[in-house]
């Protein structure tokens, strides 16, 4: 009889457990795109239809379904129709990556979810980005500060022991112990030394690693901390859609996770490839060219960055448009030329490795 009583209870403690699950919040991921309007922030849809009139003085990018807005002094989210979904109570809030958004109260920073709940409590001094299931999270200890990991349940998994900590890529991340970087895996356990003055996330493969101080040299890393691409570089940028820019003297090359040239010829400033397409300055004039170098649409804008679903931004004068990889304009150049939304974009696609987003 006991035993039968002690599984009677083992099962309803189960039971209980699954109906705390987290419950799934299903939103419309339809593509929306932040643009601004006489100084106001809202969103249009592909076609350049205006969807959400601009009326916010600040706001986020569209990420799995909520953007983060600011209505009277405080963050909340709304979604791509416009309705408020959580309510603005947050002194600060980033976009949603994961099922998770970081938040702030007064000075503390905490994770919701998609249904606006606290579900990691506001304790930290400063938290990061979810990805591939951890997060870097900052707390205080004694007059300073240290850096662990925690899960989704806000469960510590990496004690606080680093100096400083980046995102999760391919199964590793940076960490900062005294002037120095290394790389962990999600045990904590420390796989490439600490040996780098900066170190990037990987990607294609590699990470992007400065030794020799702060005035010192860039090469790329393996999953195994081994250089494959030579440390000679003075300025370098991440590995995307599987290349690089990198600067040696006064120009930049483009290169590939080789270290091989793709183009034969050397650049003014750097440049990032997506979906096959690069934004390229040739006479004060930004065109875009394939990864033969190719320039398949011809330069005759003021500025413009990476296609992502088939579009990319543009600028024309002072106002923003998008083309498609023909270089047809599909939404004529009516909205401000935003720097800030450009870069929230443009980081968002090259960073968090999303899936371009589709029309529904």
């Amino acid at each position: 009889m006991k035993r039968l009583l002690y599984l009677t209870l083992a099962l309803l403690t189960i039971c209980a457990a699954c109906n705390r699950e987290e419950k799934k919040v299903v939103l419309d991921n339809s593509l929306r795109l932040l643009v601004k309007f006489n100084g106001k922030y809202g969103y249009c849809d592909r076609g350049g239809t205006t969807v959400i009139p601009p009326q916010f003085g600040s706001a986020s990018i569209f990420s799995e379904g909520l953007a983060t807005v600011r209505v009277n002094g405080k963050d909340g989210y709304i979604d791509t129709n416009g309705n408020t979904v959580i309510p603005p109570s947050f002194d600060s809030a980033s976009i949603f990556l994961n099922g998770r958004a970081s938040v702030r109260k007064g000075d503390k920073w905490g994770y919701i979810n998609q249904a606006g709940k606290m579900v990691i409590d506001a304790d930290y001094l400063y938290t990061f980005a979810f990805r591939e299931g951890l997060a870097a999270v900052i707390v205080a200890e004694g007059s300073g500060a240290k850096a662990g990991y925690i899960d989704y349940r806000g469960k510590l998994v990496i004690k606080p022991r680093f100096d400083d900590a980046s995102l999760f890529s391919e199964g590793l991340a940076a960490v900062k112990i005294g002037k120095n970087h290394g790389y962990i895996d999600k045990t904590g356990a420390l796989l490439i030394p600490v040996q780098f003055f900066e170190a990037a996330m990987f990607r294609d493969g590699l990470a992007m690693v400065k030794i020799n101080g702060k005035f010192g040299v860039i090469g790329f890393i393996d999953h195994s901390g081994k250089m494959v691409i030579t440390a000679q570089y003075s300025e370098a940028t991440n590995f995307n859609d599987g290349v690089a820019a990198v600067k040696k003297k006064d120009t930049w090359q483009l290169i590939d996770v080789t270290g091989k040239p793709v183009i034969d010829r050397e650049f003014a400033s750097p440049t990032v490839f997506s979906e096959g397409l690069a934004p390229v300055m040739i006479k004060g004039k930004v065109g875009y060219m394939d990864k033969k170098g190719k320039v398949v649409i011809k330069p005759q804008f003021d500025a413009g960055s990476i296609f992502v679903g088939g579009i990319a931004p543009v600028k024309v004068g002072e106002k923003c448009g998008y083309i498609d990889k023909t270089g047809k304009m599909v939404i004529e150049p009516r909205f401000e030329w935003d720097q800030r939304s450009i870069d929230q974009y443009t980081h968002y696609y090259t960073h968090f490795i999303a899936d371009s987003p589709k029309e529904k």
